[in-house]
């Protein structure tokens, strides 16, 4: 037997019971291609179990991050509707092992992308929403210590996300917008979208390639997570609201100390 064959499902049960992997438990030669296969072996154990498959999610999207695991494109992992959560919900950190929250776009395909070559307005015209998105990465390695094919195995960080309601998308009218994170009401970051290279669109544009390449199937109805629009925050328990071009998504995080009172 293969000693990679039970990391898939290792990872699941770490997430299922909010614990983590040491570090030291990843193979050192995990590359990138083997990370991938495990990642999708990964998925099947959820799907197996009855979870559906509902989008992908964009990690690594900035040349800096690139460079510090010696790649040379992002990487992406899968989402299923057991990690979505509704807007305005509760999320028990008691339930999630090192939580990172990630403000992002997202995209919502209106029809298949059967195996071919497509051009970026090609792909684009394929885009029939956008939303606000939350992501909550949650790494299953401990201390968030992991190599390339180690994260890839560990389904890119894939934990929870909550999407606001989708509007109709325009190419046109979704850049340069300004957007803000705060928690309480205190602001923790703001920015406005652009059009560089890990941009929304670009990346959407890269990750629709990568994934017909590596034969995994683009359909009607996926949600695509284009990637954190500022750099991911360790989460406290509070109220956090993004609001993106007047629009606005609210989450709620409850902490540990909270969640075992009242269920004491």
């Amino acid at each position: 037997m293969n000693p990679l064959d039970d990391l898939p499902g290792r990872l699941l049960h770490c997430a299922d019971q909010a614990v983590a992997l040491p570090a030291e438990q990843a193979p050192a030669d995990l590359d990138v291609t083997t990370g991938y296969r495990l990642q999708r072996s990964n998925l099947a154990l959820r799907l197996a179990r009855g979870e559906r498959f509902s989008g992908w999610k964009v990690a690594f999207a900035g040349a800096a991050a690139q460079a510090r695991f010696g790649l040379g494109e992002p990487v992406y992992g899968g989402l299923t509707e057991a990690m979505a959560a509704l807007p305005g919900a509760a999320l028990d950190l008691a339930g999630l092992v090192d939580p990172r929250l990630e403000i992002e776009i997202a995209f919502i395909f209106a029809r298949d992308l059967p195996p071919g070559d497509y051009s970026d307005e090609q792909i684009i015209q394929a885009i029939g929403g956008v939303a606000l998105a939350f992501e909550v990465a949650d790494c299953r390695w401990a201390g968030w210590r992991f190599e390339a094919g180690a994260f890839l195995a560990d389904n890119a960080a894939a934990g929870r996300y909550c999407l606001s309601a989708a509007l109709p998308f325009s190419a046109s009218r979704h850049q340069a917008l300004d957007y803000a994170l705060t928690r309480d009401g205190v602001a923790l970051g703001r920015g406005q979208t652009g059009d560089a290279a890990d941009s929304a669109l670009p990346i959407t544009c890269w990750l629709v390639r990568r994934l017909l390449a590596d034969q995994q199937a683009v359909r009607a109805g996926q949600v695509v997570l284009t990637g954190a629009l500022l750099a991911p925050l360790a989460i406290e328990p509070g109220h956090y609201r993004f609001t993106l071009a007047g629009r606005a998504l609210e989450l709620d995080f409850v902490s540990r100390e909270v969640s075992a009172k009242e269920d004491a």
